[in-house]
């Protein structure tokens, strides 16, 4: 039941930077640091004792000295607050690090051009999360968290103005107007077989109703009998669409069922209320961004990609 449908280019965004302090703020951040250096000797760095020499969190001149500044409140109050629970605290820093990297690779693939740099640096605080020291911890942990709010904050003022995320791992839709989440709500994917592709697509057309047809002959274990759906906002052309689906239990939606006796051909089966929400809400061109979702680095996430720089599919034909 492949549809004839034309591809389109990616969004690339608006122009967007994050907000950097000023030059007063800048100025009293090297002060303050550079009295910070003069109390601890000739060490070359203001990083926690256990991270001097450290790669992941060195920095050089006013940049580290930013980052000292902005940093260190949190990382004195996260220390405090994890005195006795430095597993804890740990597990924040991976969540956190989990979370901007998946926000990460959907900023990466709407092709915002900043990510790179954020991500870079989000990394490197990821990595001193192993840090068997409290306060290098605790400071990793602050440097973690701020940015992947970089990240997310980003994505939400530079991403398009109408966007639909679909995480697999988590197996959630979440529609964001102007960066304002208006609609989430538990999906089924494709089966280990048909896996939904991963990448950046886009909404190419909108019918209901629709009657789903195989695109395999009866002999296929993968045939399926004509199958009427109420509406489909279709987003590749090789047959992957967002439907309601009356055959699947809306209880059975949701983390897990792409492996489980409902999971689809390709296709993306959401609730039927959800489903009206989004065909009326999203216009043709709407980006559909579909990601692992695991919290890998950007790099494994990338590797995934099964649509080529067009949002087109390189995959081959899917279903209901």
């Amino acid at each position: 039941m492949s549809a004839s449908i034309t591809g389109a280019s990616v969004w690339h965004g608006r122009p967007w930077r994050p907000i950097w302090p000023s030059w007063r703020a800048v100025l009293v951040a090297v002060v303050v640091v550079g009295l910070a250096l003069g109390s601890r000797g000739t060490s070359g760095t203001a990083l926690p004792d256990g991270l001097v020499g450290a790669a992941p969190l060195h920095r050089s001149g006013s940049e580290r000295a930013i980052g000292l500044a902005a940093f260190q409140a949190d990382a004195d109050r996260l220390a405090a607050q994890y005195a006795g629970s430095p597993a804890t605290l740990r597990r924040m820093g991976r969540t956190a690090l989990a979370e901007g990297r998946n926000d990460a690779t959907v900023a990466d693939f709407l092709k915002l051009r900043w990510v790179g740099r954020l991500d870079a640096e989000l990394e490197r605080y990821g990595a001193a999360l192993a840090s068997t020291r409290p306060g290098d911890l605790a400071f990793a942990v602050a440097g973690v968290q701020h940015y992947s709010a970089e990240i997310h904050n980003g994505l939400l003022h530079d991403g398009p103005g109408r966007l639909i995320t679909v995480s697999i791992q988590a197996q959630q839709l979440i529609a964001y107007d102007n960066g304002q989440p208006i609609l989430a709500t538990p999906v089924t994917t494709g089966r280990p077989s048909l896996p939904t592709d991963i990448g950046a697509m886009r909404v190419l057309r909108k019918d209901a109703p629709w009657t789903m047809q195989s695109p395999w002959s009866k002999g296929s274990p993968e045939w399926y009998p004509d199958t009427p759906v109420q509406m489909v906002l279709w987003f590749t052309t090789n047959g992957e669409g967002l439907h309601d689906a009356s055959w699947q239990p809306d209880p059975t939606l949701g983390p897990g069922s792409q492996n489980g006796p409902f999971a689809s051909h390709g296709c993306i089966h959401v609730p039927l209320p959800a489903v009206r929400t989004l065909f009326d809400w999203a216009p043709l061109g709407t980006l559909v961004v579909v990601y692992p979702g695991d919290g890998s680095p950007l790099a494994a996430h990338e590797a995934q990609q099964s649509v080529d720089a067009a949002g087109n599919p390189i995959s081959g034909e899917r279903g209901a």
